[in-house]
């Protein structure tokens, strides 16, 4: 008495599952923002460090909705020294261990004159479009990080690095938990080495 095996081929699984999450990854990536490093300068003399940088930005969605809905967005430039490694050493010590120095940009919306307002120190500019307000948050110049150290006195051991960063600590604390682990308010901030500037000649 005979018997027959049957063997069917095994079909291939379908990709779609695995087509679903990467545009699922790929919605997740293009809904976050990003702060871009475009250039960082440093000038040492006179026992102070000052810092030239420019960084293009991109706002996510959900921080660009709370704008428009009155929300007023903080913006935070940080340096840190990383050389001399005594001095770094000090300044990381004074600050709790965190950056070494900071200042902050306020980006809000007014609805009535249609316009965008970035303050900082005091200082306050509006702008027609959102466009154009980024783009002086994200340039700074002359910003004394430092001053009264010797960090400043020889550029040939000076290491250092800046970053501008979506400041969620400033922001309201009932936004502050809804941004939290929220895509829509994703931003990635990136470190920015510092190449000290060439002087000109005149």
């Amino acid at each position: 008495m005979g018997f027959t095996t049957h063997c069917s081929a095994r079909r291939p699984r379908r990709p779609s599952l695995l087509l679903a999450l990467g545009l699922l990854l790929l919605g997740a990536f293009a809904l976050a923002g990003e702060i871009a490093p475009q250039r960082a300068e440093v000038r040492l003399g006179n026992a102070q460090i000052e810092i030239s940088a420019r960084f293009s930005i991109t706002l996510p969605p959900g921080a660009e909705a709370a704008l428009q809905n009155g929300t007023s967005l903080p913006f935070t430039y940080q340096f840190q020294l990383k050389k001399p490694r005594l001095q770094a050493w000090y300044q990381q010590v004074k600050s709790g261990f965190g950056v070494t120095s900071t200042t902050t940009y306020r980006l809000s919306y007014h609805p009535l004159t249609r316009q965008y307002r970035v303050a900082s120190n005091g200082i306050t500019r509006n702008f027609a479009s959102l466009h154009e307000a980024l783009q002086a948050i994200g340039t700074i110049g002359g910003w004394v990080a430092l001053k009264d150290t010797s960090a400043a006195d020889d550029p040939d051991s000076f290491a250092g690095r800046v970053r501008l960063i979506l400041d969620f600590d400033l922001l309201p604390k009932p936004m502050q938990i809804s941004a939290l682990g929220n895509n829509d308010w994703r931003i990635e901030p990136e470190w920015q080495d510092l190449k000290l500037a060439v002087e000109k000649d005149e």
